[in-house]
């Protein structure tokens, strides 16, 4: 469900985030939604103003119980390090504002800002567990992109939060038939388990994205200027990818020592060496 368009990025509003907040509303409990609603809205601004910093266009977040997931022009995969800013940016937030209205919280003694202490607390550490599709789990990823390739890493990640996921559903199904009180976990289960699931048809969504989009262009027009690099074996991926352009097809020559021409790779070909190999793959090692 679209909320508003802000600055150029759309917000929407996961159903089951809608569905918890209709659901407490229901049960009179209005400001603990508007609570819970600010501490995820606060903790997803932080990433979308540190990927702005970093030069990254976001065009889209979806709203989630947890957080957030924002659809980027680019893809991310190309630069691992901000990857790792951006994830980071969300649970710093969220514990910093958690420790500061913890220590405020004595001299104004309220429950709601007991509340909202314990939502950005919970908010930021929960964010902080090496699964994907959380923020620790993008920090993983990209730190793991670099020895098997950002492919992989989102997959092995992704069966981890799975994992994770089952076990929430089982200690949730065990404690609601002993002692009535697990629903909240199997329901965050369920949701984990979607949104892992959902990460990895993203990766490939976002690979495609960023190839039909030149493939529009070449449509539209008939043709597509190219931005031609000559390279040697020494020059990684990485380097190489950070070439490209919106408006440009990147072409790669790749020359040997006697400066003669050996090979050529498109842009396409290297972002499937990137997904696959990872961003420190050197031309001579393809």
């Amino acid at each position: 469900m679209k909320l508003a368009s802000i600055a150029g990025i759309t917000f929407k509003i996961n159903p089951v985030l809608l569905f918890l907040c209709i659901l407490y509303g229901l049960l009179g409990l209005l400001i603990e939604v508007f609570i819970i609603f600010s501490a995820v809205i606060i903790h997803e601004l932080a990433h979308i103003i540190v990927a702005k910093l970093m030069g990254i266009k976001v065009i889209e977040v979806e709203l989630f119980p947890f957080g957030g997931q924002a659809k980027i022009e680019s893809f991310m995969g190309l630069d691992p390090e901000k990857e790792i800013y951006v994830a980071l940016a969300g649970p710093i937030i969220s514990l910093s504002l958690a420790g500061i209205l913890y220590f405020l919280n004595p001299s104004i003694n309220s429950t709601y800002l007991s509340l909202l202490v314990k939502i950005n607390a919970l908010l930021g550490i929960f964010n902080l567990i090496p699964i994907i599709p959380l923020d620790g789990g993008k920090v993983v990823r990209a730190l793991l992109s670099t020895l098997i390739g950002y492919k992989k890493a989102t997959e092995w990640l992704s069966l981890l939060g799975k994992v994770f996921a089952l076990a929430l559903i089982g200690y949730g199904s065990y404690q609601t038939y002993f002692h009535n009180t697990g629903i909240n976990f199997i329901v965050l289960g369920v949701f984990l388990f979607w949104a892992a699931h959902r990460e990895g048809k993203l990766l490939a969504y976002a690979f495609m994205r960023f190839l039909v989009n030149k493939k529009q262009d070449l449509s539209k027009n008939g043709y597509l200027p190219a931005r031609q690099i000559v390279s040697n074996y020494d020059v990684t991926v990485k380097q190489l990818l950070n070439n490209t352009r919106p408006n440009f097809y990147l072409i790669v020559v790749v020359i040997d020592d006697n400066h003669q021409v050996v090979a050529m790779k498109t842009e396409a070909e290297l972002i499937e060496l990137l997904l696959t190999k990872g961003p420190n793959l050197k031309l001579g090692d393809c």
